[in-house]
């Protein structure tokens, strides 16, 4: 089972967006499976669009998880989120034949002031548009962003 959380932060009607760079930095801070990934798999999460996300560290709440994944991630503070949104997902597990994999996700739609500045470990870090959001790729992250109404149901 994964716990995660995930920001959606928003300006002008847009929802800002990265596709992540240094993969020792994400499997070291905000996604410490992708270390268990093949090469190949790896590859192509550095290659989709994603929010800024993380898992919960042992005994830490989601509220405080999203104020540190903001802070370390985009080098920002956050402002305290105005809304909430926990999700479920089951797959079945690749580990553990058989078995399902359970992902619990909390969503937080918060702001930042100020501008933000790409931080290193991001390749590509914007506030993109709905049309965008439709043609790009999202990964695994495609079907949160479709059941938060975020990109079109395809």
């Amino acid at each position: 089972m994964c716990i995660s959380v995930f920001a959606v932060i928003r300006r002008e009607g847009r929802l800002l967006m990265g596709v992540p760079r240094d993969k020792k930095k994400w499997i070291a801070e905000w996604v410490p499976n992708w270390g268990f990934y093949s090469e190949k798999d790896l590859r192509s999460e550095f290659r989709r669009w994603r929010l800024p996300s993380g898992y919960l560290l042992e005994g830490e709440h989601p509220d405080a998880a999203v104020e540190r994944v903001v802070r370390d991630q985009l080098r920002v503070d956050p402002s305290p989120p105005s809304a909430r949104t926990v999700l479920s997902y089951s797959t079945p597990s690749d580990w553990y034949p058989g078995n399902d994999h359970w992902d619990l996700v909390f969503v937080y739609e918060l702001g930042v002031g100020g501008p933000i500045v790409r931080p290193p470990w991001w390749k590509e870090l914007r506030f993109l548009t709905r049309s965008e959001l439709d043609g790009a790729d999202l990964g695994w992250n495609d079907d949160l962003m479709r059941d938060l109404g975020l990109v079109s149901r395809r």
